[in-house]
């Protein structure tokens, strides 16, 4: 299959917008509004059509997050999210219909574009909880 197929690369400005927010305003706990229908299926071409095998690091401040959660294909970037005792390492896996963004399929471009602009890639992946 040509993954490639669906993809443009003339992304919208409201959906760089959401994921530059949500990249960079949901790591400080500050609430970001759900995506919206549009920004869903546009997202949805930047994804691989399999099932994913993620991580995620639970603690305190993120344990209640519901409706877009961030996880990882590494449990290395996972442990970096987990301080204390109680605090835990999940694994699940996802069918493509829950995965709202793979920033592993993301071209160099299309990472600046949508505000994934780290020095440090977490490989990371918005799960969609609807």
């Amino acid at each position: 299959m040509n993954y490639m197929k669906n993809r443009h690369s003339n992304i919208p400005k409201y959906v760089i917008n959401w994921t530059d927010k949500y990249f960079h305003q949901s790591a400080f706990d500050a609430p970001v509004n759900n995506p919206s229908k549009n920004i869903i299926e546009i997202l949805s071409r930047f994804n691989k059509p399999n099932i994913a095998k993620l991580y995620r690091g639970v603690n305190e401040y993120n344990k209640n997050d519901k409706r877009v959660v961030s996880w990882t294909y590494d449990r290395r970037v996972a442990k970096r999210y987990i301080n204390k005792m109680s605090d835990k390492i999940i694994e699940a896996e996802f069918p493509a219909s829950k995965i709202l963004l793979d920033t592993t399929f993301l071209t160099r471009t299309e990472k600046r574009q949508l505000g994934y602009d780290y020095k440090v890639d977490d490989k990371e992946v918005l799960i969609l909880n609807i």
